[in-house]
């Protein structure tokens, strides 16, 4: 291996075997497997989306080639240029012969030492054909903990990124890492539009902020379960007694001047969360006798999420989501003592807000991602501890 050189995931490890065995069908499979990305100029992609051509740069032989990047080799950041994700073997209209008659090579993770030049590809189309055949594809259900071993394993970066991983996992994406790590500036674009209704830095702020302040989700799930830490507080043991919460709950809301109409819907959200809890306890999110603490960890895990895709956007930098990110990692610590705890109240925080007691995707899709990272011991979960201290990392 090349001295000194650490492989930033697995893809980009597997990539150099295959290279240093000169084992060419391997590489190419590896490559079809993995998810791969292409600059294009930002201007072009923002008129054009996805017809926006690829570009194409001078070759080792002195040609013509299309460049790709895997995951882990993202190169560093421009203003005019962004990387959106391509499909293997891309197909351009850039691919007629030059004067000598050469058509377009594919440069793969030039400089890395993993880096390979397959000349005039296109010229070989049925050879990679049958690879692609042979490569079985990813569904968007094929939750995946992707780490990148060159990147932040540690410190308060790690962490704050470590609670960003439910979404981390389902979206198949780097858990730790910043920059464009979704690597596909198109779909961080269409997410902040289509499912925030962000289409600049102003309401990308706005958002944040929200997230981050706990305003994003609903409030009432939040003051229930307050009703309920404030009588484990006064009497411990007596907040498992669902009577007394939702008396409490009512009376507290009353007290505060809430109409009939939000009584009649807490005590609803109430039976809620214990339907839930039950399902957590069988499922294996709570212990047998544990309760949700707080329902924020979703607003602060998305909170990490949202940062990276508006640093993917171009709606903001590095700094200012990296204070984000450090930001939601200090709050799920003041909500929860440990990784278990926060992963509970993400997931009912979810399940409140889209999932309707109906244990569909929008449940499935975050136990699966707790399920992984609870379970792999070399996962962030198993290796940051939650609080400062060398025994608040899981252990089993």
């Amino acid at each position: 291996m090349a001295t000194g050189w650490i492989p930033p995931t697995d893809v980009e490890l597997d990539l150099y075997e295959a290279k240093s065995r000169e084992d060419w069908d391997a590489y190419k499979r590896i490559l079809l497997a993995a998810d791969t990305f292409t600059y294009v100029l930002k201007e072009e992609v923002d008129e054009c989306g996805g017809e926006a051509p690829m570009l194409v740069f001078k070759a080792p032989d002195g040609g013509r080639c299309f460049v790709v990047h895997t995951r882990g080799q993202m190169p560093d950041r421009s203003e005019k240029l962004v990387l959106c994700e391509i499909d293997l073997p891309p197909v351009s209209e850039e691919d007629e012969a030059d004067e000598a008659g050469r058509i377009p090579g594919l440069l793969v993770n030039p400089g890395c030492p993993e880096e390979a030049f397959f000349p005039g590809y296109r010229g070989q189309d049925a050879d990679w054909q049958t690879l692609v055949d042979e490569v079985p594809g990813r569904g968007h259900d094929d939750d995946e903990l992707i780490t990148k071993y060159s990147g932040p394993l540690q410190g308060p970066l790690a962490h704050g990124l470590a609670c960003g991983t439910h979404l981390a996992v389902h979206n198949q994406v780097l858990w730790n890492d910043l920059g464009d790590v979704c690597g596909d500036y198109r779909r961080d674009v269409a997410t902040l539009r289509d499912s925030w209704g962000v289409e600049d830095r102003e309401r990308w702020l706005e958002q944040l902020t929200y997230l981050l302040e706990g305003r994003n989700s609903p409030p009432l799930p939040e003051f229930a379960l307050m009703v309920r830490r404030e009588i484990a507080r006064r009497s411990p043991g007596a907040h498992t007694d669902v009577q007394l919460w939702r008396r409490a709950t009512a009376a507290d809301l009353r007290e505060r001047g809430g109409d009939e109409e939000t009584v009649v819907e807490a005590m609803a959200l109430i039976g809620q969360i214990v339907r839930y809890e039950s399902r957590f306890r069988a499922d294996g999110v709570l212990p047998a006798d544990g309760c949700v603490t707080s329902a924020l960890g979703y607003d602060f895990g998305r909170a990490v999420n949202f940062a990276r895709w508006g640093l993917g956007a171009r709606f903001t930098d590095l700094p200012e989501v990296e204070k984000a990110v450090i930001r939601a990692g200090e709050l799920c610590q003041e909500h929860y003592a440990s990784w278990e705890e926060f992963s509970a109240g993400y997931i009912l925080g979810r399940a409140l807000r889209f999932d309707e007691e109906s244990f569909g995707h929008m449940y499935s899709s975050a136990l699966s991602p707790h399920r992984i990272l609870t379970g792999d011991p070399a996962g962030p979960w198993r290796t940051i501890p939650f609080r400062p201290g060398p025994s608040n990392a899981l252990v089993t």
